[in-house]
C-alpha cells in the first residue's frame, strides 16, 4: 500500500508508469504527487526518461566524438586497474 510519504511513493513509480497499479493505489499515488512538489518534479523527470532514451538511441554519434569517447573510457578503465 502506498503511504503518503515520498519514499513509498517513489518506489511505485515504475508500476505507475507501466500502468500496473490498481485504481486505489494509482489514486493514492496521484494524490501524493499532486500535493508534493519535490515528488511531482521527480515524476516529471522520471516519466520523461524513456522518451529521452529512445531519442538518444536514434541519434547517431559523430565518428570523431565516438572515437574520443572510446579512447577516454579506455583510459579511465586502465586507471582503475
Amino acid at each position: 500500500m502506498i503511504a503518503s510519504n515520498c519514499k513509498d511513493s517513489v518506489e511505485h513509480l515504475l508500476e505507475y508508469l507501466d500502468g500496473e497499479l490498481n485504481a486505489d493505489l494509482r489514486a493514492k499515488l496521484e494524490a501524493h504527487l499532486s500535493g508534493c512538489s519535490p515528488c511531482e518534479d521527480f515524476w516529471k523527470s522520471y516519466s520523461a526518461t524513456p522518451g529521452l532514451c529512445r531519442k538518444a538511441l536514434i541519434a547517431e554519434m559523430p565518428r570523431e566524438v565516438a572515437t574520443k569517447l572510446t579512447d577516454f573510457l579506455r583510459l579511465e578503465m586502465n586507471k582503475s586497474k
